[in-house]
């Protein structure tokens, strides 16, 4: 894990990711590199930045959007997120109501619920699911299901890194790619190469970070 270096988005300097070759076991799979994006998230300079960054997609596109849903301690950018939404652009001169941006819980079984008090910022409302990193697409794939059992439709995903094009047929908006990260690859449990060649694991990964073993 001594191998870490950055990289750079090509729309902003000021927005980047730090990567790490090596072992990594995350909760749907393994993986040979760690995406540190943290920056991007807790960041001021660097998440208003990447907001921008991934707010472009929808508003060239046209994309409505009522709710950000923040998983993985994404609310920060979330919000920077909203503002950017919320700003007149030339496919909406004069944008109108308030965008909700809201954080994710979990019941015992990992299901992502929302209380009786925010389940009007879900039903009927266009929703962005705004993650840090996707690998496998499950996660997402889980939140998805969520909001369309309380009522929502979820009309974008936006990440800062994803080794995904499309989840459930919803086109990500990243910004950063497996274009950046050329070996990135992932691999189920049960059949990970880098077991098989006898790799110690290296640290434990998810959308919060990392801890060495």
């Amino acid at each position: 894990m001594d191998n870490i270096y950055t990289i750079t988005s090509e729309k902003s300097d000021r927005v980047f990711i730090h990567v790490m070759k090596g072992h990594f076991i995350s909760s749907n799979n393994h993986i040979n590199y760690y995406i540190g994006t943290s920056d991007i998230k807790h960041n001021h300079n660097v998440s208003v930045d990447a907001a921008m960054i991934l707010a472009e997609y929808y508003n060239t596109n046209g994309i409505d959007v009522d709710t950000v849903l923040c998983l993985y301690e994404t609310q920060s950018l979330g919000a920077y997120l909203a503002h950017e939404l919320s700003r007149p652009n030339m496919m909406q001169p004069n944008p109108d109501g308030s965008i909700y941006i809201v954080g994710s819980e979990y019941d015992a079984a990992g299901n992502l619920i929302f209380r009786d008090n925010l389940r009007r910022m879900i039903k009927d409302k266009n929703v962005v699911i705004l993650i840090s990193c996707i690998t496998s697409g499950r996660t997402v794939e889980r939140a998805m299901e969520s909001v369309s059992y309380y009522g929502g439709n979820t009309v974008g995903i936006s990440s800062a890194f994803s080794a995904k094009d499309e989840i459930g047929g919803v086109k990500v908006n990243t910004i950063f790619n497996t274009d950046d990260v050329v070996d990135y690859v992932s691999y189920p449990a049960h059949d990970c190469p880098l077991c098989k060649e006898g790799l110690p694991v290296d640290a434990i990964s998810n959308g919060y970070g990392y801890s060495k073993l």
